[in-house]
């Protein structure tokens, strides 16, 4: 839990100094909208973490108050026995001299048991003595731990009393900011449908680039085909079959399926495609935009804002299959082919590689775009032949 507040501190944190670069104008204050509900949905997902975090440590005080009395109960027992065996002890050296109860057994095999039992005896009350002293120390122990706990408590307390009134600020903060657009409902509307249309040009470039990859692929699968056929002289090749994918998608090798079941099996776990710290301020698929009433936006993938001079990063292996200019800015965007999955990073200044290169997980692709307002924002997207897929379900954010 304390691992997952400290991430979730260092995104706000992160996001705090993104916000503090947007600009003023109609499109920054769109930015800083995006980027201001992301921070309060960060937020209200520390205050939840930390009233866990709370709820945990009120049920590990119960827990442990539960041990402290039942070791405090078992202590006591402890030395009543103990004190009893003493007494009983003092009693007998009172009355019995030791030296005497020997003398006076009957047969040497008689004095050899009393002495095994004498010596027995100290050697108990001895054992009984240390348990007494470790039980002592571990009822110190728990109560010390009682006591780090209650204080942790209260930290905890006070700290979710705090992200609760900066969530507040926040969430004010977002109300007066949406106030301030809906007056401007013309340039807002305008603005949103410029950016529509840049995203739609894209996915139209993006859509017909891979189309013509998986036909390019098709007729070299069909010409593999074709001269296997010639050469065996339709006789059937050992094993049965290909290893081509079925339907309108990419046509596979061997090492192509082996590469598309890796990725498939690393769902969830994937990295994020920029290097540095960043801020998811746009999701995929068709959201509100926040606090706007109908007011939507469409986005086929994610977009991630940085630092500017940030990096883009390959998310897998995999060979660059193109490398394109944006449609509608003097941008580039880069198409990396994992089996028959393809990752695509948009909204790149400057490229690192080049068609045809073999790249690694974690390989510098390119620095994204820093525009004239001061936003570095990576537009990325995930597909599999042409079927769109969620980044957010695959990249570990």
């Amino acid at each position: 839990m304390q691992a997952d507040r400290a991430r979730l501190e260092q995104q706000i944190k992160e996001s705090q100094q993104l916000l503090a670069a947007t600009g003023k104008d109609v499109k920054s204050q769109l930015a800083q909208l995006t980027v201001l509900s992301e921070r309060i949905r960060q937020q209200t997902e520390l205050v939840e973490q930390l009233a866990g975090e709370q709820k945990a440590t009120e049920a590990e005080i119960v827990r442990l108050g539960g041990e402290l009395r039942e070791l405090e109960a078992e202590l006591q027992k402890r030395k009543e026995r103990y004190a009893s065996a003493l007494s009983q002890s003092v009693h007998r050296s009172s009355f019995e001299n030791k030296l005497l109860f020997l003398l006076s057994s009957d047969t040497f095999r008689q004095m050899y048991r009393r002495m095994r039992y004498l010596g027995e005896y100290s050697n108990f009350q001895a054992a009984q003595g240390r348990e007494i002293q470790a039980k002592q120390q571990e009822l110190e122990e728990k109560r010390a731990g009682l006591e780090t706990l209650k204080a942790q408590q209260a930290e905890l307390l006070a700290r979710g009393q705090a992200e609760q009134q900066a969530l507040a600020a926040q969430q004010a903060e977002q109300k007066a900011l949406v106030s301030r657009l809906q007056r401007q409902q013309a340039t807002i509307k305008s603005e949103l449908a410029r950016q529509q249309s840049e995203r739609d040009r894209l996915d139209k470039r993006i859509e017909q680039l891979i189309n013509e990859q998986i036909k390019a692929s098709q007729a070299k699968k069909g010409k593999g085909e074709a001269s296997s056929k010639s050469t065996a002289k339709g006789k059937t090749p050992a094993g049965g079959g290909t290893a081509s994918s079925s339907g309108g998608g990419f046509k596979m090798s061997a090492d192509d399926v082996k590469l598309s079941g890796s990725f498939t099996n690393n769902k969830g776990r994937l990295p994020v495609p920029v290097q540095g710290s960043y801020m998811l301020v746009a999701h995929y698929g068709i959201r509100e935009l926040g606090g706007m009433k109908n007011v939507k936006v469409n986005n086929l993938g994610v977009d991630l804002k940085c630092g500017q001079g940030a990096t883009a990063r390959c998310i897998y292996d995999g060979e660059v299959s193109t490398v394109f200019e944006h449609p509608s800015r003097k941008t580039y965007g880069i198409l990396v082919r994992h089996g028959n999955y393809i990752s695509v990073y948009c909204n790149l200044a400057t490229i690192s590689v080049r068609q045809g290169d073999k790249v690694k997980g974690g390989a510098t692709l390119g620095t994204i775009h820093t525009d004239p307002t001061g936003d570095t924002i990576l537009q990325f997207q995930l597909r599999k032949d042409l079927q769109r897929l969620n980044p957010e379900e695959w990249i570990k954010f």
